[in-house]
């Protein structure tokens, strides 16, 4: 892989918007001069993760995660340093040396995704050459413009065994990793492999980020069966965890706080350029509880748009309840029949499809009501009881007391039946769902402690002591005040003052960047720091809380700023560290003195000492060990 140099590792930080990358993640909102969400790292109900947009940064005070926009990707994604650089230098236009592929030293993931990237490239690049004359016929007769193409990556799988394996192997790309990212076959007999898809559309699926992670092949000969290969699951795709069309999507969804969801590629497409642009499809699988959470991070509302057929009709079902169950409200759309989102679109248009959307929608209670007369359900006492506890059963999985309520009511009136009534059955069915999470809860934590993993509070717990509060600010102070009050301060306190690890660790890279005259806030978050100091480094530059302007707006009463004055918070830290580690020396004296007092022995020196160090304690609370600043 190519060495990528610091200049534009720096460009590409400076360019990077921490807020847009963890809101990909994240449901960001604004509080002061931060951002706060849920933690992705481990569940909470409580927002803990704090993202500081003016020092690109992050912080999690309840998993205790934290760093700058580069380790945050790396996590989130599992991403070596070099390609977390590479994905955010595309994802904000940053151009960075060709990747000449991974190096000795990459993981069998790296080597995967490579060569996916390799293989997008490969079918993009052989759409435009002789012998794709049908495949580019057959996108435009389905209307699909050529920017859409190059949006989409949308390429093609040239006749012949061995096309991809060929020029993979030029590049060089060693088989097995070919193999294991699903793109060759081996022969039955062992004695090679070929490629899989061969003679089809391609459609690469992206991760949410951009990354190639598979590829649905489409047929062009009408004889060829099946209609659609779609990429097995490998070590860096899992079909269940991933929505086709997310990536371009995701900004729309955002903004709109709403997805569709359909069924196949060409829909995603034709939607979108149609303007149609907050629309997904779940890559030939039922809606799992992974994709619905993805969208949880962007939406608010999900459509579904399903075929007017049973198994149309049972996924949408299906799909109610996940949606409801992650705190997301879903609404159901029907086409007319004989229609697809795809065929609709393109013969009506982008504006008359969002009408239509917007027309027929029908929230879940509506939607199952509707399709139980259509089925027949409702003509006897005991289909429409059954009917009343499904719906009262898919209420009961609302998070949110207050819509959870709303929707009760809303089912009461459209069953004609008192909410009274329905109460029982909601409070069963919320017992029901309590259970099953503290079960599922009680699973997890046994298969947790079970394991090597430890949970992510378990796993700070180490031999390094923890940074005291007045080491913490005495660090930030240094961070934002620079080498002359990292002289100032370190010239008044030993390293030995700070507690053994990434709080004594920070001090020494403060004093050798001191030294070296090369001051560097950044070092601190660098992939070359180890991940302690880096969380440090995030917590403490991190502010939780900051005075209320209110005051100044209602009441004209100026409240100064966390540390405004350096110098003045520097020195009450200093003496509050100092006086810390004074007591933490006098207990000790204390027990010396014990011990050799029950033994019989000379406590002379000892109690000299004592009485030294309270003389020293007292210079310390009038800050006489502090030159001027």
């Amino acid at each position: 892989m190519s060495i990528i140099p610091d200049s534009a590792i720096e460009e590409v930080r400076g360019l990077s918007d921490i807020v847009d990358v963890v809101g990909d993640y994240v449901r960001l909102k604004k509080r002061g001069s931060n951002f706060v969400g849920l933690c992705p790292f481990h569940t909470e109900k409580t927002p803990s993760f704090n993202v500081n947009p003016s020092l690109g940064i992050y912080k999690c005070f309840g998993c205790g995660q934290g760093g700058d926009v580069f380790s945050f990707m790396g996590q989130v994604e599992g991403l070596s340093f070099p390609e977390t650089v590479r994905l955010l230098a595309e994802r904000f236009g940053i151009a960075l040396p060709e990747d000449d592929g991974p190096g000795e030293e990459a993981s069998e993931n790296e080597a995967i995704y490579h060569a996916l990237r390799f293989a997008a490239r490969f079918f993009f690049k052989e759409l435009t050459e002789e012998g794709a004359e049908a495949a580019r016929a057959i996108l435009k007769e389905r209307g699909i413009t050529p920017e859409s193409v190059k949006t989409f990556g949308i390429g093609f799988a040239p006749d012949g065994w061995d096309h991809l394996l060929t020029e993979a192997q030029k590049a060089p790309i060693d088989e097995a990793i070919l193999e294991k990212a699903g793109m060759i076959i081996p022969r039955k007999d062992r004695s090679g492999f070929y490629d899989r898809y061969r003679y089809r559309l391609i459609f690469p699926i992206f991760s949410h980020v951009g990354k190639v992670l598979g590829f649905g092949g489409r047929i062009i000969r009408p004889e060829d069966e099946p209609k659609y290969i779609n990429s097995p699951e490998t070590s860096v795709y899992n079909k269940s965890r991933v929505l086709y069309g997310l990536y371009h999507a995701k900004n729309a969804i955002r903004s709109q706080e709403e997805a569709i969801l359909v069924e196949g590629y060409t829909d995603v497409i034709s939607l979108f350029q149609a303007g149609v642009q907050h629309v997904v499809a779940s890559s030939g699988t039922a809606l799992t509880p992974d994709q619905v959470s993805a969208l949880a991070r962007y939406a608010k509302t999900i459509v579904l748009l399903y075929d007017a057929d049973k198994a149309g009709l049972r996924a949408a079902l299906r799909g109610i309840d996940l949606i409801l169950k992650s705190g997301l409200i879903p609404y159901a759309v029907r086409l007319p029949e004989g229609e697809d989102p795809d065929s609709y679109v393109r013969t009506h248009g982008g504006p008359a499809f969002e009408a239509y959307l917007k027309e027929h929608r029908q929230h879940f209670v509506e939607f199952v009501h509707e399709n139980a007369k259509l089925a027949g359900s409702m003509e006897t006492p005991e289909g429409r009881a059954a009917v009343q506890r499904t719906i009262v059963q898919s209420v009961a999985l609302i998070p949110d007391d207050l819509v959870r309520e709303s929707y009760l009511r809303t089912a009461a009136g459209i069953l004609d039946i008192p909410d009274v009534q329905l109460r029982p059955v909601l409070e069963a069915a919320r017992r029901g769902e309590r259970q099953a999470t503290i079960r599922q809860e009680r699973r997890k934590a046994r298969t947790t402690l079970a394991g090597d993993e430890q949970p992510a509070l378990t796993k700070r717990a180490s031999s390094e002591g923890n940074p005291l509060p007045s080491e913490k600010r005495l660090l930030r102070i240094m961070m934002e005040g620079g080498l002359d009050l990292v002289e100032w301060i370190m010239g008044n306190m030993p390293l030995s003052d700070f507690t053994d690890g990434p709080s004594r660790r920070m001090a020494q890279m403060l004093v050798k960047q001191y030294e070296d005259n090369a001051f560097d806030r950044h070092a601190f978050l660098s992939h070359e720091v180890d991940d302690a100091v880096r969380s440090l480094t995030a917590e403490i530059m991190t502010i939780q809380e900051e005075p209320s302007v209110n005051w100044t707006r209602r009441k004209n009463i100026r409240v100064p700023g966390l540390d405004e004055n350096a110098a003045e918070a520097a020195a009450g830290a200093m003496v509050l560290l100092k006086l810390h580690r004074l007591r933490e020396r006098e207990k000790a004296l204390r027990q010396e003195i014990f011990r050799t007092e029950s033994e019989r022995g000379d406590t002379h020196e000892l109690n000299r000492q004592l009485v030294e160090l309270k003389r020293f304690e007292k210079a310390v609370k009038e800050r006489k060990f502090i030159d001027a600043v």
